[in-house]
Parts: C-alpha cells; sequence; structure tokens
C-alpha cells in the first residue's frame, strides 16, 4: 500500500484513532529509519505497564483497561484492530484465553470468590429456637439476628442466600417443644404437596412461569431460565420491600388464616424455593406436572393458564448498551426503565444457540434477544 493509501486511510478514520497513531504509529506502515515520537521514547506500549528509566519503578499502563477496550472496539469497527500494540483487550488474547481456560463464569471455578451481595448472603432475617429457663422449666425463645453477614460467599450455588431459611426450618423440625406449642414448619417443603399452594399459586406461578414456555426451551436453555426465574422471585419478594411484614410473629408462623390479602401476594422463601427444587429437577417435574393434570377440576391446570407470559422477539442491535456497566437494557411495560438488563457474560453462556431469554425484574413479561457471534 503506497503511502498516499496510508494518509487517505488515516484521515478517514475517527480523531480518536488518529490521535492514537499519531503518537504511536504502528511499526508495520512505518517508513524504514523513522524516529520515535517523544510517546514511544517514554512508552513504547501504551497498554502495557513500563519502567521509568531514571527511577527503575513501574507504572501503570497509559491507557487503562475500560479505554483500551474502547480503543479495540473503534479499531476492529473501522478494520484496523491489527495495527495496535499488544493487549489484553484485543481479540485475538480473548480468544487464546477461551481456548485455554473455556468458557469461565465469575465465581464458579475452583477457589474463586464471590463477594456476595445483601440478596445473595441473607434474603431474610434469621430466627433461631434457643432454650431458655423459666421458673425451673425449659421453654423455647425465638430471638431474632438482623445483622448482616460480612465476608466471602464461597463457592456460590444457585440456592446462594437462603442457607439462614433452612437453618431457621431445621431448628423448628428438630425442636419438640416447639411443635407442641404450634410452631410447624411450612407445607411447601414436602416435594409431593398439592399442585396449588396456598394462595391459589403453583410452581409455575410462583417462578413466573409457564409449563409452555419451559417446553418450548432447549435442553441447554432449559436450566439458566428456571434459575433466572428463581433470582427474579427472590428480588420482587425480598423482605425489604414489604418492611411491615418483618417480625418474628409474621415469619415463624406460616399459617395462611392469619395473613390480611396484602401479605397474601407475597410469596415466602420456602415456595421460591421449592417451586425452583422441583422444575429444575426432570424427576420431580414431570411428577408434578402428572398431579397438576390429575388435580380435581382440573385446578391447578387452570390456575396455571390464567397465568399468561409475554415473550417480545427483538435483536440485539436494537438495545440501548450501557458502556460505564457495560450492559445492555430496555424499558418495560411495568415502567421499570430498565427492566431486561444483562451483560455480555449473559450472551457467552448461550452463544452457540443465538438466542437468550432474559425476563422483566419487575413484573412477569420476558423478552428473547437474538444474535450472531461474528468471528473476527
Amino acid at each position: 500500500m503506497s503511502a498516499q493509501k496510508h494518509i487517505a486511510l488515516a484521515k478517514a478514520l475517527p480523531e480518536q484513532l488518529q490521535r492514537f497513531f499519531a503518537r504511536w504509529p504502528p511499526a508495520s506502515i512505518a517508513t524504514a529509519g523513522a524516529p520515535k515520537t517523544g510517546f514511544q521514547e517514554l512508552t513504547p506500549n501504551p497498554f502495557a505497564a513500563h519502567k521509568h528509566p531514571d527511577t527503575g519503578k513501574w507504572h501503570d499502563p497509559v491507557y487503562s483497561l475500560r479505554r483500551q477496550a474502547e480503543i479495540v472496539k473503534l479499531a476492529r469497527q473501522n478494520g484496523v484492530e491489527e495495527l495496535l500494540p499488544p493487549t489484553v483487550k484485543g481479540t485475538e488474547s480473548r480468544i487464546a484465553k477461551r481456548v485455554e481456560f473455556g468458557l469461565r463464569v465469575k465465581g464458579t471455578g475452583v477457589g474463586q470468590k464471590v463477594k456476595g451481595k445483601i440478596h445473595e448472603r441473607m434474603v431474610m432475617p434469621r430466627y433461631i429456637v434457643m432454650p431458655r429457663r423459666l421458673g425451673g422449666a425449659v421453654t423455647d425463645q425465638v430471638l431474632q439476628d438482623g445483622e448482616e453477614e460480612t465476608g466471602y460467599a464461597r463457592d456460590a450455588q444457585a440456592h446462594q442466600g437462603v442457607e439462614e431459611e433452612f437453618a431457621r426450618i431445621f431448628h423448628l423440625q428438630n425442636c419438640p417443644a416447639s411443635t407442641k406449642r404450634g410452631l410447624s414448619t411450612p407445607s411447601t417443603l414436602n416435594m409431593s404437596s398439592s399442585p396449588a399452594a396456598p394462595g391459589g399459586h403453583t410452581h409455575y406461578t410462583v417462578l413466573g412461569l409457564t409449563r409452555k414456555l419451559l417446553q418450548e426451551q432447549a435442553a441447554e436453555q432449559l436450566q439458566q431460565v428456571i434459575k433466572r426465574a428463581y433470582h427474579r422471585a427472590l428480588l420482587q419478594n425480598h423482605p425489604d420491600k414489604y418492611p411491615q411484614l418483618k417480625g418474628p410473629g409474621s415469619t415463624v408462623s406460616d399459617s395462611t388464616s392469619s395473613r390480611s390479602p396484602a401479605k397474601s401476594d407475597v410469596l415466602t422463601i420456602d415456595q421460591i424455593s421449592t417451586a425452583y427444587k422441583v422444575l429444575s429437577d426432570t424427576k420431580l417435574k414431570a411428577e408434578y406436572d402428572r398431579s397438576l393434570d390429575l388435580a380435581p377440576n382440573n385446578q391447578g391446570l387452570k390456575r396455571e393458564e390464567a397465568f399468561q407470559t409475554g415473550i417480545e422477539n427483538v435483536d440485539l442491535d436494537d438495545l440501548e448498551f450501557d458502556e460505564g456497566q457495560e450492559c445492555w437494557y430496555r424499558s418495560c411495560r411495568c415502567g421499570n426503565s430498565r427492566g431486561f438488563l444483562f451483560t455480555e457474560a449473559d450472551l457467552e453462556e448461550v452463544g452457540e444457540n443465538g438466542e437468550l431469554l432474559v425476563g422483566c425484574q419487575d413484573c412477569s413479561l420476558w423478552m428473547k434477544v437474538h444474535f450472531a457471534i461474528v468471528d473476527e
């Protein structure tokens, strides 16, 4: 390519790339014996850490990782990525890591840690049954431990965040005195419970799903859809959203007769956890579907069919992209300006299928995002 073509190509580039190549001219197109610029003498590679020639101390790269990603993205769009210096944000480097380590999800590898958020580490206050002596007799006292947990959540699992509730149920189940006093565990813990739970909810409506929606999903996508619906149900029914329901009385007693109409609309952690366990297990899900079909007057099936979930098909290019948080988002009809939100990691999980099913964070609507992976 002649010098005139190089000049014409440089003028057609965005101003940000022109400024970059003026400071760090690519060696592949530079003339032989051309002197180095002042920027090249100080930092040969602006994407890598460099050692100061006088002090001998190491300095951070001129461009941060975020700015490196912006430069690489801009250069890729203009077809000049191969002219950039080596960077960990480059396409070749990312492909090499994918080949070496495979698809990695943060926090799921051996020895990795995830800083759990509040709703992940503690979904609701813990209530512990402790013995107490009153007049020589041993009775039970329900104490609330409302302090927030600190530290790291090791080896994050799908059920992360509900261990405290299961610990409370374990204490209630193994405490004879509490049974005599009328403290019983929720009936939803039984996997073979009636198809329609208290309040007219099935396991499908608890997670905001339908049988038809799950039947249409591929086998490799089914567990991801159920897991996203499970996490969304936990967020929608988080106790912090309903402070009037907090308290030892309302949590320990699971009697539906004492609930007000407003409280009956809020799902418990037991209902959500049981629904997730049943629907994510193939055998339990098949047995539960049969119980729905054989329910008296097809009661459970009617409730489920009355619950409709909308699915909208969109293209990835039609969505808004937040460069600061590096995520795609779209508003929902429920009023949430970022009801549908996902990141590049979510796309990588379903990269082979080219479709990502995203649920709204505040309602039961779903959106199917279509995309294609471009090989650079």
